[in-house]
């Protein structure tokens, strides 16, 4: 089985400690979690696995083929219709030819109803096109783009609870099929509810957690956004 084992992870920007001692593990056909404040270093993280920063000691080992990453920031350019950014992604995405045929047939079985929406922002200029229209239509389409391990920084954020939930469906039969997504999130919500497994980002290293209640009672809290705050409130090592 296909895995990325992170072991003893240990990143500084200067004298400034990101991550220390840190390790993490994500498996094929399962969906894990990423939780953390803002700044606490969860893109950093992702720039780590994708070779985008250095790190400064630990291991990271992946037997995954192919790796895709959504950042954050989804920018395109206004005048391109999306069916074009999506020929656009698949040129540099996919070492096999996607079609907008091949990237309905998947999302539709994942999450019946989607294809309608998804069609819809296909033929839209960018330029109208709406912030959360934009980071589903990207989501969907790396999906759908032959990778076995597929990670997305907040991937519903500015996202509507339709889109949120075709979203989800979405990762959750990607995974079915053998796909591991590593997803981040300020929603603990959501997390909880759809991760197989997840961490929280607390004192520069991974805390890992199955269930909302094991969270809880690692932090000595009584709901999970309060456990969220006393984990992000605990002194740095």
């Amino acid at each position: 089985m296909a895995r990325l084992i992170v072991s003893s992870l240990h990143v500084r920007y200067a004298s400034h400690v990101v991550f220390q001692s840190a390790s993490l593990g994500v498996e094929a056909g399962m969906i894990s979690g990423l939780l953390g404040p803002n700044g606490s270093g969860k893109t950093t993280f992702f720039d780590v696995i994708c070779g985008l920063k250095k790190i400064n000691g630990g291991e990271i080992n992946s037997s995954f083929s192919k790796l895709l990453y959504l950042s954050q920031i989804v920018s395109t350019p206004p005048v391109f219709r999306m069916f074009d950014i999506f020929k656009m992604t698949m040129l540099f995405c996919s070492d096999k030819k996607v079609t907008q045929q091949h990237a309905l047939d998947k999302i539709e079985k994942w999450s019946p109803g989607i294809a309608e929406r998804y069609c819809e922002i296909w033929n839209k200029k960018s330029s109208l096109c709406s912030y959360g229209e934009k980071r589903c239509f990207f989501t969907l389409s790396l999906l759908c783009a032959n990778a076995d391990f597929v990670i997305l920084d907040e991937p519903t954020a500015g996202v509507d609870p339709e889109f949120r939930y075709h979203i989800w469906r979405c990762l959750e039969g990607a995974a079915a099929e053998g796909v591991a997504v590593l997803v981040s999130s300020h929603n603990v919500d959501e997390i909880v509810a759809h991760c197989d497994d997840f961490y929280m980002l607390s004192q520069q290293r991974f805390d890992r957690f199955t269930d909302a209640q094991g969270f809880m009672n690692a932090y000595g809290a009584n709901s999970l956004d309060e456990a969220f705050i006393h984990a992000a409130s605990l002194p740095r090592i």
